[in-house]
């Protein structure tokens, strides 16, 4: 973790200390995380520490309106992914309740066809933060251009998403969860993480 000399809000301070015990339990296996396919980590956990790192993004109250818009996205008449976007869908909605940096969140669920009715979703909606499922790899390059013109942050459901260009995901590495950033990704999405935040994590530049 790089350490700061100046003064932290302690409210992001307390936050940042539970990112640290949250991702270091499951790491350790205190937490405990049910059995899936290899470098998969259950959408309820994902979408606990995504809510958490998406409060350091020093850019969110420029990008976002009153409230946060949330929606997960996955590929029209592929069963595996339309499944993985309802399990995800659901445990978004189980933190329903959740404030990030005191605004509101709200959820809703897309299906992928065409990148134009993807962009018209997105704008249509407000979207602050996509949630790309599996199933959508073969689309990644016309998701990312479109995040990236809308300036909405970009969240992949495995490693490769991130290291071909979306900006977040919560991912198993080397047998622990980590979280892993393409600060590039982030960058041209328009999101500021913390040098705090970034110390945490994996960053791929």
């Amino acid at each position: 973790m790089l350490s700061s000399s100046r003064r932290e809000d302690p409210k992001k301070a307390s936050a940042f200390r539970a990112l640290l015990l949250l991702v270091g339990a499951v790491s350790l296996g205190i937490v405990r995380v049910p059995a899936v396919k290899a470098a998969d980590v259950p959408p309820s956990r994902q979408v606990v520490i995504v809510l958490r790192a998406l409060a350091y993004d020093g850019n969110l109250k420029s990008r976002a309106g009153p409230t946060v818009n949330i929606a997960i996205l996955h590929k029209k008449g592929n069963s595996a992914s339309e499944q993985m976007g309802a399990a995800v869908t659901q445990a978004f909605m189980s933190r329903q309740s959740t404030l990030v940096t005191g605004l509101p969140i709200a959820i809703s669920r897309l299906a992928y066809r065409t990148p134009d009715e993807l962009k018209n979703s997105i704008v249509e909606s407000g979207i602050d933060l996509l949630y790309v499922c599996d199933g959508l790899e073969s689309d990644l390059d016309a998701i990312k251009d479109i995040t990236r013109q809308a300036k909405v942050l970009s969240v992949g459901a495995n490693r490769e998403q991130v290291e071909k260009g979306l900006s977040l995901g919560v991912v198993e590495m080397d047998g622990k969860v980590a979280i892993l950033v393409n600060f590039q990704g982030s960058r041209l999405e328009g999101v500021s993480f913390s040098s705090d935040f970034l110390g945490l994590t994996s960053v791929i530049r």
